[in-house]
């Protein structure tokens, strides 16, 4: 019998944009008031897997709490090789 080292699968990161003052202030986001003492470094972009499915949040990473939340793809990062194809 031959020694058979298990597969280990690449890892998988996300990445999670950094989001501006701006984009703060056109979500309704007011530092002073709503996070007292963050900077918009305390933010993130990235997508989500939830019970409703894919979403692109905005999250205060310390806090993990939600700023924004716009539904995604129904796939979320997976294309099928049919998507975008014209059938016409």
């Amino acid at each position: 019998m031959t020694n058979q080292h298990p597969t280990v699968a690449p890892p998988r990161y996300v990445d999670r944009e950094q989001v501006t003052e701006q984009e703060l202030r056109d979500l309704g986001v007011d530092l002073e008031q709503d996070f007292p003492g963050a900077t918009a470094a305390d933010f993130r972009r990235y997508p989500v897997l939830s019970e409703g499915g894919w979403f692109i949040v905005v999250k205060h990473q310390p806090s993990l709490r939600s700023v924004s939340r716009e539904r995604w793809e129904l796939f979320g990062p997976i294309q099928l090789t049919s998507h975008g194809l014209d059938l016409s």
